[in-house]
């Protein structure tokens, strides 16, 4: 038998094995998808729903929602800011006059050209 002959034999051989894919048997199937569902994550329950509004939704409630209750602590952090930093603590601040301070002592670059 030449070297040829058994290649070609060969090509034969895997040419008929690839035409006949060996198909998996049933029990395996059901075997694979049976462990496939054991490991998928379970869904949560559902939470319970709360009975009486929590202190938040309720005062949230009382001033007109949740967007207007941001909007009155944004104001009240303005004010309390705004009424720390007034001039006369910012003169104190720095120690002198906010008059005569001089906060950017190098701000003529943003006017010039060039």
């Amino acid at each position: 038998m030449r070297m040829t002959d058994m290649q070609d034999d060969l090509d034969d051989l895997l040419a008929t094995a690839a035409r006949q894919a060996p198909a998996p048997s049933e029990a395996l199937m059901n075997r694979v998808l049976a462990d496939a569902l054991a490991l998928q994550p379970q869904a949560p329950g559902p939470r319970p729903v709360a009975t009486e509004p929590g202190f938040l939704s309720r005062l949230a409630g009382l001033f007109g929602g949740m967007p207007a209750l941001a909007g009155l602590g944004t104001a009240a952090v303005f004010g309390l800011a705004l009424g720390y930093l007034s001039p006369t603590t910012l003169d104190y601040l720095i120690g002198m006059p906010t008059d005569t301070a001089e906060f950017f002592p190098e701000a003529d670059f943003l006017t010039t050209e060039g």
